[in-house]
């Protein structure tokens, strides 16, 4: 236990509420990251391609809001800090809430970059380890191993450009055989923020199925402007339904 001079301390608290005045009207009480970016996606899977397109809007330490357009359809979801997403289809104003094994934040690249992921993809946040780091060239090569044993993933190689930001990033599993491979190229910078605006995945989840390679273009990066889908909500009076019945018009949409 402590035990201060209370002397000196009266002695210093006028001058401590004086400093504290002064910064109350110099900075806001409350600093917020805000960060949207607009996002094309298209999916080519047995030479059948589907385009998604979506716009994201994630306060740091709130809310990740995404307004989805597939086809005609517009939606909705949202993605709280506790990781539990709920959809929302303005059409027959219905919402379900989906496990966060099958939808999270963390699957959002930018996310990840604004959680501070974006040297290591968020690789060591979801239980890699860094085995070895190596340079290749101009780049910067790390290999990650799972922490826990059981996953199909055996090791992830990863690599950095001169100013360690990821351009490639690869999954094995056991036998050596590629699951996912990432490129991500085209840079931008707002606020010092770094958000890569091309990424290009391939994967291979079963080993006799075709790979499936999806595109993605992001645009319109901005970083600390205030936007309505920041703080939005569902209405109040959306009519749960049950998951299945709400991923069955999540597929729909997606078509």
């Amino acid at each position: 236990m402590l035990i201060f001079n209370h002397r000196a301390i009266d002695s210093v608290r006028p001058l401590f509420f004086l400093f504290a005045l002064i910064l109350a009207g110099t900075t806001p009480l409350r600093a917020q990251k805000l960060y949207h970016a607009d996002q094309e996606s298209k999916t080519v899977f047995q030479k059948k391609m589907r385009a998604v397109r979506k716009s994201l809007y994630y306060t740091k330490g709130g809310n990740l809001n995404i307004r989805w357009n597939a086809g005609l359809e517009t939606y909705y979801s949202t993605t709280s800090p506790f990781g539990f997403t709920t959809f929302y289809y303005p059409a027959s104003n219905e919402k379900v809430t989906v496990d966060p094994e099958i939808f999270s934040a963390r699957d959002e690249l930018l996310y990840v970059f604004a959680q501070g992921g974006g040297e290591d993809l968020g690789l060591t946040r979801e239980g890699f380890v860094l085995k070895s780091s190596k340079r290749d060239g101009e780049y910067i090569v790390r290999t990650y191993e799972p922490s826990k044993p059981g996953s199909m993933c055996a090791r992830a190689e990863l690599a950095l450009n001169g100013d360690y930001l990821p351009v490639f990033c690869a999954y094995y599993d056991k036998k050596g055989r590629v699951i996912t491979k990432t490129y991500l190229s085209k840079y931008t910078s707002v606020g010092g923020f770094a958000f890569p605006t091309r990424v290009t995945e391939v994967s291979w989840l079963k080993e006799k199925a075709d790979s499936t390679v999806r595109l993605d273009i992001y645009s319109n990066l901005q970083v600390d402007v205030q936007d309505a889908m920041h703080v939005y909500q569902i209405p109040p009076d959306a009519v749960s339904v049950d998951m299945h019945e709400g991923l069955k018009s999540l597929s729909k949409s997606a078509k």
